[in-house]
């Protein structure tokens, strides 16, 4: 099992809050999908020495959906007939802006094979998308669910974000209501953070923006928890809620799963990043592509530029797949096994997760070592203190 990430760096506006790569360059996206479909064809083997076969592709960005459907359509075929993905593939996400979805572009996803889509609700209060710079607003949201509902798409995935000054406990009730009334198949939550690239970090620097006390997030994140349990969603991961099918399988994200437990992926655009798995024949790598819509053009499209110029990897020691593994574990809740781990880094931190038990922080059961539910908030606290 691998997946595919393909990055799509255009946006039409920039969130307040985002310092994911992405450019207002749309002029760029004809020579942008020709790019690509040259890295994909080089890199056409990664999964070769893997033993491993792509089963996900993620579709993410910036925004996907601001690729015409012929644009999608000849980017979509091409990376599936490199790879040899005609069959084979059990999940097909693309992220998409509400208000790009029309009845024929949702049908033209379906037709292009995709099977989920994750959508950026963000929030139900128009003064709130306002304040985060989104495009579309709440009726646009509900009204892109229900297109892509009539289309046939029945794995959809949308996101909220809390713990931002101007989100009440009372808007917060309301945007998880409006949320669990559109029952989504999956829920996506994220504290707003405030990253030094973006709009809201400048406002932050002006003294323009204060943010909420991580007392009132973490309120707001088991109020989250709480009621979305309630409605039907089992949590199984810190940001992440799904319902279970009608074969009584939790409804996670597939392609997000392999990030977390070890899977090759393979990422293809500027800023996208690759790993060729922890158990690697030739040892475990991460590579990335510089975020560079223009050196990467140039370099898969004119022979412009080195390759160093585009891309980096690094080497990961048994001590980086040692750390990854106890903090990609604790971000799941359910957490990792240990015999899965080194047994010499292992009895390093034995007395830090006996301390982290006897302290309520961590559960342990048998062999299994997870954050109970109340306290993933502090998962970053807990997860530093069992680094080697």
């Amino acid at each position: 099992m691998a997946g595919i990430y393909i990055h799509i760096p255009f946006c039409s506006q920039f969130c307040t809050y985002c310092n994911f790569y992405s450019v207002k360059q749309l002029g760029l996206r004809e020579q942008f999908v020709d790019a690509l479909l040259g890295e994909a064809a080089v890199k056409r083997d990664f999964f070769k020495d893997t033993r491993s076969s792509v089963t996900t592709i993620y579709i993410g960005g910036g925004t996907p959906s601001v690729l015409p459907l012929p644009m999608l359509e000849r980017l979509v075929g091409g990376v599936k007939e490199l790879f040899g993905l005609q069959s084979g593939i059990e999940e097909f996400t693309i992220e998409v802006n509400p208000n790009d979805i029309t009845p024929e572009y949702a049908a033209g996803l379906v037709a292009l094979g995709v099977t989920r889509v994750s959508m950026g609700i963000q929030s139900f209060i128009a003064s709130h998308l306002k304040w985060m710079n989104r495009r579309h607003t709440a009726e646009e949201g509900v009204c892109a669910f229900r297109i892509l509902r009539d289309a046939g798409i029945k794995n959809i995935s949308l996101d909220l974000i809390f713990g931002y000054e101007l989100l009440s406990e009372e808007d917060w009730k309301y945007n998880i209501d409006r949320m669990t009334a559109l029952a989504p198949e999956h829920i996506s939550a994220y504290q707003l953070s405030i990253e030094s690239g973006s709009a809201l970090g400048a406002m932050a620097r002006r003294g323009e923006y204060r943010g909420l006390s991580d007392a009132e997030c973490e309120k707001q994140y088991h109020l989250l928890q709480r009621k979305l349990s309630e409605a039907g969603y089992e949590q199984y991961e810190i940001s992440n809620f799904a319902k279970r099918n009608s074969d009584g399988e939790v409804m996670k994200s597939q392609h997000n799963s392999s990030y977390w437990d070890g899977t090759p992926y393979l990422g293809l655009g500027p800023a996208a990043h690759s790993f060729n798995g922890k158990y690697a024949p030739d040892g475990p790598k991460r590579l990335w592509n510089t975020p560079s819509v223009k050196k990467y053009c140039n370099y898969y499209n004119k022979g412009e530029g080195l390759l160093s110029d585009i891309c980096g990897y690094e080497e990961l020691s048994a001590e980086n797949i040692f750390d990854e593994t106890i903090m990609l574990g604790l971000r799941r809740t359910c957490g990792f096994s240990l015999e899965s781990l080194d047994k010499q880094f292992l009895s390093q931190i034995t007395p830090q997760i006996n301390s982290l038990i006897s302290n309520g922080l961590l559960v342990m059961e048998g062999d299994n070592v997870r954050i109970p539910a109340h306290k993933l908030f502090v998962s970053d606290f807990i997860i530093e203190r069992l680094f080697v």
